[in-house]
Order: structure tokens, then sequence, then C-alpha cells
């Protein structure tokens, strides 16, 4: 199947909240919900801080985190979902870019307290996802967090069940992530990486510094 394009999205933004709610069974959207919440529990508190969204579509990861009092920063490619990523969070910064082409350059100046990305790296290839989370993971301030939740498996066996399990259902033109493969890559000196399997096709990958644990709710200055 060929991924779609941001005109694509457009046509999905004004139901894109019930599509995942009716599709919350099996491959692609099982979980959905529980792994949005788990994004909001690792962030931990976040009133007063300011957090980027990669993929911020409709807005339903960071709208808990807005509600909390958070300063909501969000990129999408697509101006439509944008415009209800907009309506729900007043006040938020939302910017229209391609994630491909990584973080836009009006933000490169700013670091974040936690950079969060829910349902939308898996539209990039591999190398090309490992680049952004590692630029994303330079922008956060000291003590930040960088957790992507996205479909997703801890092993290469448990992506080619569920590819089995999905049948016709199945979207080859997608690159989800299998952290066995993937941690090893993104980990660096002083960098902490680990994955969460939160459904049967879904889970969270979370990169910090070696000191801050998010399970502690470590504390961060913004200095943007």
């Amino acid at each position: 199947m060929r991924p779609m394009d941001s005109k694509g999205f457009d046509s999905w933004a004004g139901n894109y909240d019930t599509s995942v709610r009716e599709h919350s069974k099996g491959y692609p959207f099982e979980g959905y919900f529980d792994v949005l919440n788990r994004v909001c529990e690792l962030v931990g508190d976040c009133r007063g801080k300011t957090i980027l969204d990669l993929g911020v579509g409709t807005g339903l990861l960071s709208l808990e985190l807005f509600r909390q009092g958070a300063m909501v920063v969000g990129v999408d490619f697509s101006p439509r979902m944008l415009d209800v990523a907009r309506s729900r969070m007043p006040g938020g910064r939302f910017v229209c870019a391609d994630l491909g082409e990584g973080l836009p350059n009006e933000l490169k100046d700013i670091l974040f307290d936690a950079i969060v990305s829910g349902y939308a790296l898996h539209h990039l290839e591999e190398d090309r996802k490992n680049e952004l989370m590692r630029e994303a993971f330079r922008r956060l301030a000291p003590g930040g967090v960088l957790v992507v939740a996205d479909i997703s498996f801890e092993t290469v066996k448990d992506w080619q069940d569920c590819r089995l399990r999905s049948g016709n259902e199945w979207d080859d033109g997608e690159h989800y992530t299998v952290a066995g493969e993937a941690i090893p890559k993104l980990a660096g000196v002083g960098i902490t990486v680990s994955y969460e399997q939160i459904s049967s096709c879904a889970g969270v990958l979370v990169a910090q510094e070696q000191s801050c644990n998010p399970r502690n709710r470590c504390k961060s200055t913004n200095s943007g």
C-alpha cells in the first residue's frame, strides 16, 4: 500500500478520532489510547513545561498534556489536522512541516522539556526515523525526555507474527520499529534508550539522559 501524503491526511482529519476508536481491536490501533496514556505518564508533571509533539495530527496525544498546563508546540504536514489541533489547544504553537526533512528550522534554536510523538514516525524509513529521533534528543533541555509511541515490536518475530495475523490488513508501505534493532542504533554516550510493549502491535520508546528516569518524573528547566 502506498503511504498517504498530506492531502490524504487532510481528508482523514475530520474523522480520524472516530476511526482510531472504531478500529481499536487488533492491528493497527489496538491499545491506541492505552499507549497515549502511557506517554503522558512517562512525561510526568508537565505544568509550565514546553513540549514538542512530532506529528501532532488532531492533537489526541498532546491535548492531555495541554490540559495539565504544558505549552504545546506541534508539527505536522497536514494543514487540516493542524486546524483541528489548533482549535483544541488555543495558545499552542503549530508548524506545518514534513518531518521527513527533519525538524523545522524555526524550532531548531528551542530546547524542549519533553518531546513526544504518537503514531507518526512509522511513515518514515528506518534510517530517517532514527536520524530524526537523534536530532530530537539534541533539542531536549537538561533532564528532558523523548517518548515515541507507535506501531512497534520488541523483536523481529513479534513483527512477523503480527504481519501474519493481520493478513490483508497489513500495510507493507509503513516502517514499523523493532526495538531490538533500533535501540543499539539510537543508544549513545550519556543516553539511555528503553522500550515498553503496550499492546500486541504498539509500544513506547523512551530516550533520556542516563541520570534521569522518567518514572521518577525528573524536573527540567526549559531554556527556549
